[in-house]
């Protein structure tokens, strides 16, 4: 998973855990209508989240004769989006069709869509970053104000709304932590680094990969909120470079090269990309690091003058519902952002987290002009 202002972003106000590449070039699973909908409006209640009844069913009811909802997503690829559309249409009897694509395409999609009054998705699933650009273009509407699922108390690890708090239309529904991580074979857990120091250690030379910085901007993210935070330095990027890293050119590559035991250590992975190794036996293990790691989120959002609102909204709440969270994490093995479902994530990718390090809007534009400079290059003499 890449990040950076066309990849991944994380700003979550005022927690202590806040919780990325190629996607496959558009698809679409079926050919949804554009005709607009009158949508319907509730009023959310106090008791945990339910709505007025009356008003509830009228919303379902009017969902029903729309007949379908329409996704844009980054993620819900294959089975994935085949499982996550069987539960919603087996739930309520409405069609889920989902295009996948890149984060940056469905911006200049929806923009053309508004533009030619020809509005076709709902909602929108994907990079935090991407659906923040949406959000500024005036694409997305917030729906938390409509919805009981967001009315729940005490039941989210985050909040939904904690990356566009003041807007609410930007909102998080799925937790993506990074981490160093080993060969299990080679490396004994007890024995594995516990702190970006003791990768220095020279019985490390020579036995570690990277995802190489020059095609990866989410490299030079990690590189920069390290050094915001005082963990790392250049003098210690340019000491970690003489370690004979080994470059990579994804982080799928990284894995299995990784899992294959051709490296022990390899220094950053999403757990969702481990995920897929962990869950086929791969001997892999992801490593806490004391002094911090980065964490991000997924995001999804309701767009302006979709062509179903009423369905939009249904399925945006069963989204966000512990059911619907709780199936979209497991078709993605994922840590989704309610404490009431379990982590579906293999036990080897499932980390304390002892220091979550946030990425603000700030650091990914400095990362973003690294890398277009080359930073890395020219600090190491690459």
């Amino acid at each position: 998973m890449k990040w950076f202002r066309s990849g991944w972003i994380l700003v979550i106000a005022g927690l202590s855990l806040i919780l990325a590449t190629c996607s496959p070039s558009p698809s679409q699973q079926t050919s949804p209508a554009t005709a607009p909908t009158t949508a319907v409006t509730i009023k959310p209640s106090s008791v945990m989240g339910d709505p007025p009844e009356d008003a509830w069913a009228t919303l379902i009811e009017a969902a029903k004769k729309e007949g379908k909802v329409n996704v844009y997503s980054y993620t819900w690829v294959g089975d994935i989006g085949l499982n996550v559309s069987k539960a919603f249409k087996d739930k309520y009897g409405i069609r889920l069709d989902i295009l996948t694509g890149r984060g940056a395409e469905f911006l200049e999609r929806l923009k053309t869509e508004k533009r030619m009054r020809q509005q076709v998705a709902d909602i929108t699933e994907g990079s935090s970053v991407h659906l923040g650009n949406m959000k500024i273009e005036g694409l997305l509407v917030s729906l938390t104000d409509k919805l009981p699922s967001f009315q729940e108390k005490g039941v989210w690890l985050v909040e939904p709304t904690a990356i566009d708090p003041q807007d609410k239309a930007n909102l998080a529904y799925r937790i993506i932590e990074y981490s160093p991580y080993i060969n299990t074979k080679l490396v004994k857990p007890e024995e594995a680094p516990k702190s970006w120091n003791d990768f220095l250690d020279p019985k490390w030379v020579g036995k570690m990969t990277l995802l190489d910085p020059n095609l990866s901007p989410g490299t030079y993210q990690s590189i920069v909120v390290f050094m915001d935070a005082k963990v790392w330095d250049e003098k210690y990027v340019k000491t970690l470079y003489q370690q004979k890293l080994r470059f990579t050119v994804s982080e799928y590559d990284d894995l299995r090269i990784l899992a294959r035991g051709e490296s022990y250590i390899t220094l950053k992975s999403a757990d969702g990309t481990a995920a897929q190794l962990a869950n086929d036996n791969a001997p892999i293990q992801a490593i806490d690091m004391k002094e911090g790691m980065v964490v991000t989120t997924s995001s999804s959002a309701a767009i302006a003058g979709s062509p179903n609102p009423n369905a939009g909204k249904l399925f945006l709440n069963w989204m966000f519902s512990a059911e619907g969270q709780s199936i979209i994490g497991k078709a993605q093995s994922n840590k989704m952002v309610r404490k009431d479902v379990p982590d579906f994530r293999p036990k080897a990718v499932q980390l304390t987290m002892t220091k979550p390090l946030v990425i603000s809007n700030e650091q990914l534009d400095k990362a973003t002009a690294l890398f277009r400079e080359k930073w890395f290059d020219k600090l190491v003499g690459r």
